[in-house]
């Protein structure tokens, strides 16, 4: 929209033209290369900038790229003094579109840094037509940066092809924003040009269906820094889950508030300055718990996020260097450096015999459905997203396994776990009262009961209420959702299962996190005790055996 700015305004104000611009515009070459616009934009340059460059009869060049590579070449597609349209369409006038490219390599546009599929796009083929038609001629090169983009000019400045090339940038020579070329640009709304499956700037300018729906309410600092909003787009369009785009949203929202606090500007924040935030998430009350300083894990989380938005900040080349200080392990013999945040470890809660029999007494008064929920959770070690997200085509009953499905998991890796006698039992008569409630076979296998959502898949929020109602019945307070998982994966760590074997059926990438599971269950150290046991003196194990017959 810039470039379509200077160019109008050099046509209309004489005053604006550079001096070696000839009077009648005879040397003037505007240039455009095509990569496949909305046809919106190509629309509005016919309807208000090809009727001047016609009336003074300056010449149009319209190149694009013939195919993925250099070697293929350019197609011109109008070299003209009397242009009427441009030819966004590639299938109809013959050359390799961007999104072409994209499809062919599976990958998304650059979103930051160098932005090479522009450079591409766009440079390969305006080089190609300059080298062929200007040679070794010295030029005049009128970039359309505006005045706010002091980093790209003084990257592109630099370019001079031997002196053959001489960059001017009249529009930061006069001062004018962005907003200021959208105000001159003949009274109507100048849409960003950009390719049409760009995420880059369709999220920003159009409405466009393919982005994920982003809850901006819950952040609305993020929502209005322009850098911030980009980047949790962009992390939400890489199909990161719901929640981890929601936290990731407070957790910048929340370092946003810290630097608007003290008056800082994120893109020059320093270590310090995040140092400081962390300090303050360790003094300020916990919401939840009312104890001074929030949690670690909470804490983590949120410089985590916070990290990679600055990655994000570097990767566009607004700041230099990330300020959120990474730690290393000492693997490969590389020197170990601890992260901002010292790391706690905390075990997971795991039920001994007594609270677990409280448990499933208080599960006997529940529904049949809720019943076969709490026999599955534990049965199959699954997390709450991979329990309220099966199917009944998910089950194999013949063989008590349950297919997983990728995009329910959190690795998103499919994998396959089973369900004992107990949970084949309910399961049958579930899904026949299933069908006597709801006529229905296929779809989600837990539906929901209630006036308001009658039939409709149970949500998480529903789950974790039953087990809230549960764990209060049964006076275990600490027990959640994910505490049939690690009961789970603890007894088959007590069974003897290998690390792989357990590490296969929860689907963990990491092996680190399979083994808190052995630990958990003391397997190694009763294994310890027991060969130490025997290698005991046998004077001293015949006296310990005397402690038994006391009784």
């Amino acid at each position: 929209m810039e470039s379509t700015a200077a160019i109008v305004r050099t046509l209309r104000e004489p005053g604006f033209r550079p001096p070696q611009l000839r009077a009648d515009l005879s040397n003037l070459i505007v240039m455009v290369a095509q990569t496949g616009e909305w046809h919106s934009t190509c629309d509005l340059v016919a309807e208000h900038v090809l009727p001047l460059l016609r009336q003074q009869a300056v010449r149009l060049v319209e190149v694009a790229r013939a195919g993925p590579s250099a070697a293929d070449g350019i197609v011109v597609l109008q070299d003209t003094r009397a242009p009427v349209r441009l030819h966004p369409d590639s299938e109809e006038h013959g050359f390799y579109a961007l999104s072409a490219e994209h499809r062919r390599n599976g990958v998304l546009p650059t979103l930051g840094g160098n932005r090479t599929c522009s450079a591409k796009a766009k440079g390969v083929p305006l080089d190609g037509w300059r080298a062929t038609h200007l040679g070794d001629r010295p030029y005049v090169h009128a970039v359309g940066y505006n005045a706010e983009e002091i980093r790209r000019i003084d990257g592109d400045s630099s370019v001079t092809l031997r002196g053959r090339r001489q960059p001017i940038y009249p529009l930061h020579t006069a001062g004018w924003s962005r907003e200021r070329c959208q105000g001159y640009l003949f009274g109507v709304w100048w849409p960003k040009s950009c390719c049409r499956q760009c995420f880059m700037w369709n999220m920003r300018w159009l409405c466009c269906h393919l982005m994920i729906t982003v809850c901006w309410e819950h952040f609305p600092l993020v929502e209005q820094h322009n850098e911030a909003r980009r980047w949790l787009q962009f992390t939400a369009n890489l199909g990161r889950a719901a929640n981890t785009v929601d936290a990731y949203g407070r957790a910048v929202h929340d370092h946003l508030a810290f630097c608007l606090l003290v008056g800082a500007d994120p893109a020059t924040a320093r270590a310090d300055l995040v140092a400081a935030w962390i300090g303050d998430m360790l003094q300020r009350p916990n919401p939840r718990s009312g104890a001074t300083g929030l949690a670690n894990a909470t804490i983590q989380q949120r410089v985590v996020a916070v990290r990679g938005f600055y990655d994000f900040l570097v990767e566009e080349e607004i700041r230099e260097r990330n300020p959120v200080r990474r730690g290393q392990a000492s693997r490969g013999g590389r020197r170990p450096r601890q992260g901002l945040v010292r790391r706690v470890e905390k075990a997971p809660w795991i039920p001994n015999e007594h609270a677990w029999n409280q448990i499933l007494t208080a599960c006997e008064s529940e529904s049949l459905r809720n019943r076969l929920m709490v026999t599955v959770a534990y049965d199959s070690a699954l997390r709450r997203e991979e329990l309220v997200s099966l199917e009944v085509g998910d089950l194999e009953p013949a063989w008590s396994l349950i297919h997983l499905r990728a995009e329910t998991t959190k690795s998103k890796r499919a994998r396959e776990v089973s369900f004992g006698s107990v949970s084949a039992q309910l399961l049958v008569a579930y899904l026949r009262q299933r069908s006597e409630q709801f006529g229905r076979v296929d779809g989600a296998l837990f539906l929901s009961q209630s006036r308001r959502n009658r039939g409709e898949p149970l949500g998480l929020s529903s789950w974790s209420k039953i087990v809230t109602g549960i764990a209060q019945r049964a006076h275990v307070p600490q027990l959640s959702t994910h505490t049939f998982r690690h009961l789970r994966l603890t007894d088959l760590a007590r069974a003897d299962w290998t690390i792989d074997e357990i590490a296969q059926y929860a689907g963990h990438r990491d092996l680190s996190t399979t083994l808190k599971y052995i630990h958990l269950s003391g397997r190694e150290l009763a294994a310890k005790m027991h060969n130490a046991t025997r290698s005991l003196h046998a004077d001293r194990e015949r006296r310990l055996a005397a402690l038994a017959e006391v009784w």
